[in-house]
């Protein structure tokens, strides 16, 4: 079996190398890297093949910058992307924090910005992969995930396509931890859109546990980071366990005024470790010192995780069991790589899994229309997905997943279409964007700054009628 990876020169490529590693039972033959930058793929490439060779797997590495040739006999397609990479991501951030509005790259301006650079790329490539791979599943990890699996259903060209996003496998894992039983034991309920979602009970045992974790919040947010950042009476209030990026809804002037306190973004502290990283790995690349440049990555990368939103939550990340001795129970495998890995492996050999995915709504959020893209748990087998029931979506959460979803339409039909009406509509009713004065000064900018990068946006066509 081939697997493809679309932005195989990102930083996290050696990871999933690696995540590839413990699973012999994918039965892998090769594994192709796929970006345009030449220059980062050789690094991440040689580094690839490093790990491979030490590990003595079983599949072969190859990278190119040949889509065509990177897709073809794929069965399965992974898709992380970034175009413009982190300096862009920076960009996107400052524009949105001049105006007094949160930068993140999933969520609001920023995921605005990335969503339309990023869109028309994702929509040639599904075309591409159609014609060479039609039968490969698309998986895309690119962010803001959720846009791009709305745009991809909406315009693309490939039918196999699911969004991905681990936060829910986290949310599951950190409850199991904090309730000390395995993931095969617990059932967290969840419903919502991508980084937008909630937790409505946590079975265990037939017993639902929600009404105890709420009442003992505070215990439960010394367990995990994910759930450090909300006030305990605000959850209780909610009556419902939070993704953790909600924090940016609920608490978004607090984050922006904690990232204007430090001065650094996530996209600057990403790009001050990573850009001295790249150079040194390419030195030591055309050295042929591979071990080096390995060491090299290992430590920097593990610092970049030890900062994340760390400037958003002003520090407020906590992780109890860091201090605790192992506690021997079996969770799901973490992150976006070990998502997908599954996802694999219920399509391929009929795993009969159940895992939360960017999917078609087709009615499974009664109140939002059939092809939207939702992020809903599904039964994932052999014959593809299947969302399962949710029940009723309370109004205290629909009350943004509306808003969101209005803006996340409109915002795939601006990428596509290039219209900066269109365009201006979505960030005005975005609810992190308080009113169109900004929403046209920061659209403004971003077709300023990001000319380059969103040939759609012609001058004749960013004429307000």
């Amino acid at each position: 079996m081939k697997l493809t990876v679309l932005g195989g020169a990102g930083m996290r490529t050696p990871q999933l190398i690696q995540g590839l590693f413990k699973h012999p039972d994918l039965h892998l033959t090769e594994v192709t890297l796929f970006d345009t930058d030449e220059n980062r793929l050789l690094v991440m490439g040689e580094l690839s093949k490093y790990l491979v060779k030490q590990h003595d797997a079983s599949f072969k590495l190859t990278f190119t910058s040949d889509i065509r040739e990177a897709v073809k006999d794929a069965e399965f397609i992974y898709s992380a992307i970034r175009v413009g990479q982190e300096e862009s991501r920076v960009l996107d951030e400052r524009v949105a924090l001049k105006h007094g509005v949160i930068g993140q790259e999933t969520t609001g301006p920023g995921g605005f910005s990335m969503a339309l650079r990023t869109i028309p790329v994702m929509i040639e490539y599904s075309k591409i992969i159609h014609e060479v791979a039609p039968n490969a599943w698309l998986l895309n990890f690119t962010n803001p995930s959720g846009l791009l699996a709305q745009a991809l259903n909406t315009y693309g060209y490939h039918d196999k396509v699911i969004g991905i996003c681990d936060a829910h496998a986290g949310i599951k894992n950190a409850l199991g931890k904090y309730l000390r039983v395995p993931h095969t034991s617990l059932q967290a309920t969840y419903f919502g859109l991508n980084h937008l979602g909630w937790v409505p009970s946590v079975i265990v045992n037939g017993e639902d546990k929600l009404p105890e974790i709420l009442e003992n919040y505070e215990s439960l947010s010394r367990s995990s980071h994910i759930f450090s950042f909300f006030d305990p009476d605000l959850i209780r209030n909610i009556g419902m366990l939070p993704n953790e990026y909600l924090y940016y809804f609920y608490y978004h002037d607090q984050a922006v005024k904690n990232i204007q306190d430090t001065d650094e973004t996530r996209g600057e502290q990403i790009v001050k470790l990573g850009r001295p990283l790249l150079e040194r790995l390419y030195d030591h690349v055309k050295q042929g010192e591979i071990q080096k440049a390995w060491d090299d990555y290992k430590q920097t990368m593990e610092e970049r995780n030890n900062t994340y939103m760390s400037r958003e939550t002003s520090g407020n990340v906590h992780n109890v069991y860091e201090k605790e001795e192992k506690i021997e129970i079996t969770y799901e495998e973490e992150g976006y790589e070990g998502l997908a890995l599954n996802i694999i492996k219920s399509i391929k050999y009929n795993k009969q899994q159940v895992l939360t995915l960017n999917i078609p709504n087709n009615g499974t959020i009664e109140e939002l229309k059939k092809d939207d893209v939702v992020e809903v748990p599904c039964l994932v087998n052999e014959n593809g997905y299947f969302p399962l029931a949710v029940g009723e979506v309370p109004d205290v959460a629909m009350s943004l997943i509306k808003p969101v979803k209005t803006y996340e339409r409109l915002t795939v039909e601006a990428a596509v279409t290039g219209n900066y009406d269109t365009a201006l509509k979505a960030l005005t009713v975005h609810p992190l964007v308080p009113s169109y004065t900004i929403a046209k000064a920061i659209l403004d900018e971003y077709l300023e700054v990001h000319q380059q990068h969103l040939p759609q946006f012609t001058k004749e066509e960013q004429k307000v009628n």
